[in-house]
């Protein structure tokens, strides 16, 4: 039998297969089903959702010319679908999720049919397995993004093209062309995999075909025209280099141990599998004619492409990005199942699916860290807090975004409360203040990923007490006191203290530098009258320093003036290569002014091994500075702050 008639052979019915195989799918999908719909009402939403459902206007056009065009990098069908959505349904976490889920988990049966036209049941039903079970294709389902909509459009694209080729069928033609439309209107990297696929195909039609198939090209095109000057307009931004790093020698490893839950007993079962379908397959034909380099060019093609525009132009590589180019790698991987008994089928996928499942709640624990978003819990806290402790002694102050905060503040009635300050948008002066201010008595401090590294250092440096600490994905939200709390919480340990009475840790005081006292105020310190830099400490890392954690730096001053532009250095070196450097200038003058500074070597390195952190005072204008105190502190890292994409060593303050 020729490919054509294979394809013919398990094409023609709209649900293929024998009936183990039928019914060992619908089991598969139930399992998914119940995987991505589970606790739907609890889902977040992530940072990109709440973005785009503030882009959303109340015109059409609005919304593509304010929300797409002059904001985003994405094509315009997302938006313009949830626009839509949104007017019927409400913005309601389980409304707009529900339709990106459905689809994403309708996909799985157009790539069950595009599998076992191409190859066999062994393979579709071990790859759809996995593709059920997985994290990678459950997180992405549970994200109101173009992720889960491309992942469908794709899979649809290739099913009816599929058919085409095996029925001539206009009818699935028709289909293929509304589907690779939708792919770039969905995301680029689902436009791009739909241009390999239309181009792929062409070359395996019979003659009789290209012309009405040329056709069909010509009506994609027309159909993707009114998006063209978007993508160009969009394809001049370059990339996303400002916050994303072009992919270096371990992202493939990384990936690829993220796909597999980080679990070395679902990476070795996989393994497994795959060595046994190329043992079968040895010498035998694992796939059916043009697939043998088709599943291979679709699986990979966007991978390469990805990778290059990211290491020669700017980057844009992202795990998301492969979701759509995902599946026919594994159908591709696992091609030499054909040769398998129906014993070992069921045996492979029943267990991969049984482990897939079992990590994903234990290893990866998604059902715990993909239940809150810090920008709904900062909110939650500081209505909890406002509420109990009384607006007039409480200061909240948000370093997140403020249109992802203030969707969940209008949701709690909170969007006027006087209590609420936004980092980016007050001075540095107005910031030291509202903290120094002792009419406050506790501070709500919400930070989200891209705050100020020192914020919570500068917090804590007025309210030293720590009453609650709340860490999610992307975001940690504290409730710091200036006196005792009946809970306090200590997530820091101090590396070093320098002050005239007390020396703690690697010590830098120059033999010469005078002390003064002041009888008035009874504090003593180091006059840096007529001297560039001031006492300082230092710290060496060593293999058990983790590069996720925070080291944070403070000094106390008097006799400062901000026109003299007096700092607090920390910096990070290794040999004579400063790796970081963090110098933060006085915000205000005056007689006891705290400086604060904070960096993470995780930004930087995945190794802090042999490198060393050095605080000091830089007296620039050499006026006269008085330097009470310096401390240098290590603060645990928010263990879930990656968890979606990293190891979860354990969950920390994760509210459970």
């Amino acid at each position: 039998m020729d490919w054509r008639g294979h394809i013919a052979r398990y094409g023609d019915r709209w649900f293929p297969g024998d009936g183990w195989v039928r019914w060992t799918f619908l089991i598969l999908f139930m399992l998914a089903a119940v995987l991505r719909f589970w606790n739907l009402a609890e889902l977040p939403f992530t940072h990109d959702e709440l973005s785009a459902l503030m882009r959303i206007h109340p015109t059409l056009g609005e919304t593509v010319r304010k929300g797409v065009i002059e904001l985003d990098t994405h094509p315009p069908g997302v938006q313009v679908f949830e626009w839509a959505w949104t007017r019927l349904f409400g913005t309601d976490e389980a409304a707009v999720k529900f339709p990106f889920i459905l689809l994403a988990l309708l996909a799985l049966f157009p790539l069950y049919r595009f599998a076992l036209a191409w190859t066999s049941a062994g393979t579709a039903l071990v790859s759809i397995a996995l593709l059920a079970t997985l994290q990678y294709t459950v997180l992405y389902a549970q994200i109101a993004r173009p992720y889960a909509i491309g992942f469908f459009t794709t899979a649809v694209l290739a099913d009816q093209l599929t058919r085409y080729l095996a029925f001539d069928r206009r009818r699935n033609l028709a289909i293929a062309v509304a589907a690779a439309i939708a792919c770039g209107y969905v995301h680029h990297f689902a436009l791009l995999l739909a241009v390999i696929m239309v181009a792929a195909v062409f070359f395996v039609l019979r003659s009789q075909q290209r012309r009405v198939y040329l056709a069909a090209c010509a009506i994609m095109l027309v159909g993707y025209a009114p998006n063209l000057p978007i993508f160009l307009k969009q394809l001049g931004y370059g990339g996303l280099g400002n916050w994303l790093r072009p992919p270096d020698r371990v992202w493939i490893g990384n990936y690829l141990a993220w796909i597999l839950h980080f679990s070395m007993p679902l990476m070795l079962l996989i393994g497994a599998v795959l060595f046994y379908s190329v043992a079968r397959s040895f010498g035998k034909a694992r796939v059916n004619g043009p697939a043998v380099w088709i599943l291979p060019l679709w699986g990979l093609a966007p991978f390469v492409i990805g990778y290059a525009y990211s290491i020669w132009r700017s980057p844009v590589l992202q795990y998301s990005l492969l979701l759509f180019s995902f599946p026919y790698l594994l159908f591709w991987l696992f091609a030499g199942l054909r040769h398998a008994s129906r014993t070992f089928t069921l045996l492979a996928t029943g267990v991969m699916a049984t482990l897939a499942t079992v990590t994903l709640f234990t290893v990866r624990q998604h059902q715990v860290v993909f239940t809150d978003t810090p920008y709904a819990a900062m909110v939650r806290i500081a209505d909890s807090t406002l509420r109990d402790q009384g607006g007039a002694r409480t200061l909240v102050l948000f370093d997140a975004p403020r249109p992802q905060v203030e969707f969940h503040l209008r949701r709690m009635g909170l969007t006027d409360n006087p209590a609420i300050r936004w980092a980016a948008e007050e001075a540095p002066d107005a910031i030291v203040r509202s903290l120094d201010d002792t009419t406050f008595t506790q501070v709500v401090l919400g930070l989200a990923n891209g705050c100020a590294d020192d914020r919570i250092a500068q917090g804590q440096a007025r309210f030293p007490y720590i009453g609650a600490i709340e860490d999610h994905v992307e975001g940690q939200v504290f409730v710091l006191y200036r006196d005792p709390s009946p809970r306090n919480i200590q997530d820091r340990r101090l590396l070093g203290e320098l002050s005239p009475g007390r020396r703690v840790g690697h010590k830098d005081i120059p033999a010469d530098l005078p002390m003064v006292h002041d009888g008035a105020t009874r504090r003593s310190g180091w006059d840096l009258a007529g001297r560039e830099y001031g006492p300082g400490l230092h710290h060496v890392l060593g293999p058990a320093d983790d590069p996720q954690d925070l080291y944070e730096a403070e000094v106390l001053l008097s006799y400062v003036d901000t026109a003299a532009h007096p700092a607090l250095v920390l910096q990070w070196t290794r040999g004579e290569e400063t790796l970081s450097y963090q110098a933060k200038g006085a915000a205000t003058m005056g007689d006891k002014v705290l400086i604060t500074a904070a960096l993470s070597p995780s930004w930087e390195t995945h190794s802090t091994e042999g490198s060393r952190l050095s605080v000091y005072v830089h007296n620039r204008s050499m006026s006269r500075v008085v330097v009470h105190r310096v401390r240098l502190y290590k603060r645990r890292h928010d263990p879930v702050r990656d968890a979606l994409l990293r190891p979860v060593q354990d969950l920390g303050f994760f509210p459970r």
